[in-house]
């Protein structure tokens, strides 16, 4: 009886081996199939690294900002969101229309000559929708109703997933 018990283990180890191993060469084929499709944009090595460190910097902002509105704090939330995402923002002058001419500094006018028009515009999209968040999180008092602020923050994520998904750093 043992010997079957073994014998049993023994086939239903192989069995998991080659399943595993199917469902690895399955894999290998599928994300060769699956062709990364988002634009390149060719940046030089230190504003790709602006750039990237930039983009970390929104995400921590944003979970600032879920932490201000779990505590109820929308004028923390707001402020977060004005000066570190919004119109108001550093990260927001490459973006503006005016950015290539040099008027807003040389960084921003560097970060635009070799954005994209249309990456451009969809940050702009981003730093706009975060104004408009902080407009709306600024109305939140303790206690009040949270789904307006949030509704609006959930727009400055889903600005942040066109641009990611249209655009890619290499």
């Amino acid at each position: 009886m043992r010997k079957i018990f073994v014998a049993i283990g023994a086939f239903s180890l192989i069995g998991a081996a080659a399943l595993a191993e199917d469902h690895h060469d399955h894999m290998q084929m599928m994300s060769k199939m699956a062709k990364d499709t988002r634009i390149e944009v060719d940046l030089p090595g230190p504003m790709k690294n602006m750039m990237l460190t930039n983009m970390r910097g929104h995400q921590q902002a944003v979970a600032e900002i879920l932490a201000a509105l779990s505590k109820g704090d929308g004028a923390e939330a707001a402020k977060i969101a004005e000066t570190r995402l919004g119109m108001g923002s550093p990260g927001s002058a490459a973006c503006k229309p005016n950015a290539k001419s040099g008027e807003l500094g040389d960084m921003p006018k560097m970060m635009a000559s070799h954005m994209p028009d249309e990456m451009r515009a969809l940050g702009m999209a981003m730093h706009a929708q975060a104004t408009k968040f902080a407009e709306e999180a600024s109305k939140v008092k303790q206690g009040g109703d949270l789904r307006p602020a949030l509704a609006e923050l959930g727009q400055v994520v889903q600005a942040c997933n066109a641009c990611h998904a249209a655009y890619r750093l290499d």
